[in-house]
């Protein structure tokens, strides 16, 4: 491929850190990539549209979403809407063509996840949900490590999705507090990543049982200072997972917890040693091998360097006698993760195959999602069902 041409819609927060990704993957990944033109972007906010085009290089705007997906000049749509309008955009997307990321939860039900899948499928086109944690180059090691059986036998799972941002009624009722548009609260938004974590490095979820809490329940209208309106989605989830290959485990997720910036954390225990890792310090992974001897026994900090699935793309220099691999400890961070995913959906296009995480893994988070809501509303463990 000579080149792609890109549309987005969606000009909010999460503009900035796609624009970047795209834009700088290809001298990132050069001259391995092709070039990448950012076509046109799309909100329901012509005012949004226009200050995203100016702000991030877009070259055209448009208050009209079918500006992007029917466009005759654009290759891969980027979807980062609100959760309950994923459905038609993305529809409509692949129905004229064209390739598809998605931001994360899928949809706001797994049916609804599941219909997006069964398009994608009938399109022949890539499909790809951005869950932006997979490619980060210490999670793909823990899950290298796994693989190669060097902790064991899995035997349990602890993770957890942390922030603070939500725990001030300050806040008002934007569309994440609403169940249409946003499915549900922290669970879909932020726990999401963490149950798409559990999966890529654990395997899949049979069954769970879970509680969920709603600690702000009202909060102001939006422009409206003192006129309240319920919260209908959580604020925390908390969950118990088995996992289909007899591995059992945790799950919570909360963006209302004091102390908690940005802590996407685990921690996996084989029958001969773990790892742990947590976002709050993203450049490190920490492995334990019974293997040591008792003397030296304990976890290891291991640097995130050029040697690390995906890191060899950025600030690592070779340093004489490191025999190839880099210098360690010059760190990345957030927007390196969005080039990565970037990085893996253009490889994927050019090679005309969906990767890992896609529509199918969307759907299958989103499966889980629901188990856990209704797990929720009951008194007990709730099947994880499969309707693909």
């Amino acid at each position: 491929m000579a080149r792609l041409r890109f549309g987005m819609i969606g000009g909010g927060y999460m503009v900035k850190l796609h624009s970047l990704a795209f834009r700088n993957l290809p001298a990132l990944a050069w001259p391995d990539c092709p070039a990448i033109e950012l076509v046109r972007i799309a909100d329901i906010d012509e005012r949004l549209a226009r200050d995203a085009a100016d702000r991030w290089g877009w070259s055209k705007s448009s208050a009209d979403w079918k500006d992007v997906t029917r466009a005759d000049d654009i290759d891969v749509v980027s979807v980062a809407t609100p959760n309950d309008s994923h459905e038609e955009i993305v529809a409509d997307a692949f129905a004229h063509g064209k390739h598809v990321l998605c931001e994360k939860p899928l949809s706001t039900d797994a049916a609804g996840a599941a219909r997006m899948l069964d398009a994608a499928r009938a399109s022949g086109r890539v499909h790809m949900v951005n869950f932006t944690y997979r490619n980060w180059p210490a999670i793909r090691q823990a899950r290298d490590v796994i693989a190669a059986g060097r902790i064991g036998a899995v035997r349990y799972f602890e993770g957890h999705f942390f922030q603070d941002h939500n725990n001030d009624d300050a806040v008002p009722l934007h569309w994440r507090f609403r169940r249409g548009p946003a499915g549900s609260g922290a669970a879909g938004d932020i726990g999401s990543h963490i149950l798409d974590l559990a999966r890529y490095l654990v395997g899949d979820v049979k069954r769970l049982a879970a509680r969920t809490r709603t600690f702000i329940p009202e909060r102001s209208l939006p422009g409206r200072p003192g006129v309240k309106a319920p919260v209908e989605v959580d604020d925390l989830v908390t969950t118990m997972l088995e996992f289909e290959n007899g591995a059992v485990g945790s799950v919570h997720a909360s963006w209302a917890l004091p102390g908690f910036k940005n802590d996407v954390f685990f921690t996996v225990v084989g029958d001969r040693g773990a790892l742990r890792f947590s976002w709050e310090r993203n450049n490190e992974l920490h492995f334990y091998s019974d293997e040591d001897p008792q003397d030296l026994a304990g976890y290891r900090q291991i640097l995130v360097g050029g040697v690390h699935p995906g890191a060899n793309l950025f600030w690592f220099p070779i340093v004489q006698g490191s025999r190839g691999q880099g210098s360690p400890g010059q760190g990345i961070g957030y927007a390196e993760a969005f080039v990565l995913n970037a990085r893996q959906l253009v490889e994927s296009i050019a090679v005309g195959r969906s990767p890992a995480p896609n529509f199918e893994d969307g759907l299958r988070c989103c499966e889980i999602l629901d188990a856990a809501l209704a797990a929720a509303r009951g008194d007990g463990w709730v099947d994880v069902p499969r309707l693909r």
